[in-house]
């Protein structure tokens, strides 16, 4: 009983939320989100637009009627830049939005989110604008971090872009993008203690159709490094699919053709050579000293 008792004290402690955000409907216009001092547990939301995180349907959580509307458009924005609607990989995207979720709504959110002071900083967009933007920290696990970047390495954005070279870089990228589309610039930390947030994803060579409750297209080698070192372990007849089998055999004839006629013609030298040789064999053979005699005698 006294173990229960503890276990439910301990899960109340780190049901917290730390920051929320409030937006103006309409025009919708969002403030910045602002750190809750002190912390409020989670709580039960009727949200007006469609479950931007379906993982937490039904569930208390941190994430308000705006913060859900306002995730809506982040991810629709998510999608158009790391999705296969721009030659991406779905399932990357998909990732993503997963763990956003878990950043704005997860009820122990003051776990391994850190919100702190607002302050006006650079826009990414335009450095010559200030935006009045909130600082935060987001601890994560060192796997959450490889795990999203190898889901995600091989879409054209992340290619094109030398910052998101690495997990690290990668997550840091995001939450700097972030000052400009949430009003928030998250900062990375990575730890893998009891404070970070701990995710298993979705490989991008997952064979599904839906991912954390949205709808993908599956990756291709194109997009997901994993889809292609799958493809190139197969099955000897597989690796002959897909094989223009009537120019396979034509080449195969002109190739024998043409051996042919190198035999042919190397046997009609020979023999040529042979016969050439028997016709000057007389001359070859006879004694020049019989020659030498009869014109002495």
């Amino acid at each position: 009983m006294e173990i229960i008792l503890l276990s439910f004290l301990i899960t109340n402690v780190l049901a917290l939320c730390s920051f929320t955000q409030h937006c103006s409907q309409p025009p919708y216009i969002c403030e910045a989100p602002v750190a809750l001092n002190p912390h409020i547990p989670p709580f039960k939301e009727n949200f007006t637009a469609p479950y931007a995180c379906p993982t937490f349907l039904g569930q208390d959580v941190c994430c308000n009627d705006d913060q859900n509307s306002a995730m809506n458009y982040k991810f629709f924005l998510l999608d158009e830049t790391f999705g296969h609607s721009v030659g991406g990989c779905d399932i990357c995207a998909a990732n993503m939005k997963y763990m956003w979720c878990q950043f704005t709504c997860n009820p122990n959110q003051a776990q391994f989110v850190q919100a702190g002071i607002n302050e006006f900083v650079p826009n990414p967009v335009d450095p010559q604008q200030k935006i009045w933007t909130m600082l935060s920290n987001f601890t994560v696990t060192n796997s959450l971090a490889c795990e999203i970047y190898q889901s995600c390495q091989k879409c054209p954005y992340v290619t094109q872009v030398s910052a998101m070279q690495s997990p690290e870089g990668f997550l840091q990228f995001q939450g700097y993008e972030g000052i400009s589309i949430g009003l928030v610039w998250t900062t990375f930390q990575f730890s893998d203690g009891p404070e970070a947030l701990d995710l298993t994803f979705f490989p991008c060579n997952s064979n599904v159709t839906s991912v954390w409750g949205y709808p993908i297209q599956p990756c291709t080698c194109n997009t997901c490094l994993n889809s292609c070192a799958a493809s190139y372990y197969v099955s000897s007849p597989t690796t002959l699919e897909g094989l223009d089998w009537p120019v396979v055999g034509i080449a195969y004839l002109v190739i024998l053709g043409v051996s042919m006629i190198i035999f042919f013609s190397k046997f009609a030298w020979k023999k040529h050579l042979e016969k050439k040789m028997r016709d000057i064999q007389p001359y070859v053979a006879h004694d020049p000293a019989d020659s030498i005699s009869s014109l002495t005698s």
